[in-house]
């Protein structure tokens, strides 16, 4: 989910869904589309990423990591995201107890 339109390759504003955040509210997804970040292996896109004007942060999913074959492994105070051949894309290190992943482009 990403908050900043410029962030976005391309969006699809036909697709609006809802999201439920942690305080249980709703807010609106008013499109989807393509994210590019920059890893230290070179730059990757992350497909089908919300775009929800009303968040104030930029917000991985790591469920839906999980099911488009992306693997997290949390130690040593960070995470690494390898992608389905294993490979190292990025390791995000914790702060105050929050992981901030600051590879948008």
């Amino acid at each position: 989910m990403a908050s900043d339109e410029g962030l976005f390759r391309d969006l699809d504003s036909s697709f609006v869904s809802k999201v439920k955040i942690g305080n249980r509210n709703l807010i609106e997804a008013r499109s989807t589309g393509n994210v590019v970040i920059s890893t230290h292996s070179g730059n990757k896109t992350i497909l089908d990423v919300l775009f929800i004007p009303d968040i104030d942060q930029n917000l991985l999913s790591v469920g839906q990591l999980i099911e488009k074959g992306y693997s997290l492994i949390f130690k040593n105070n960070s995470y690494v995201i390898e992608d389905s051949l294993g490979q190292e894309l990025v390791t995000v290190a914790m702060t105050e107890r929050c992981f901030m992943l600051d590879s948008w482009k």
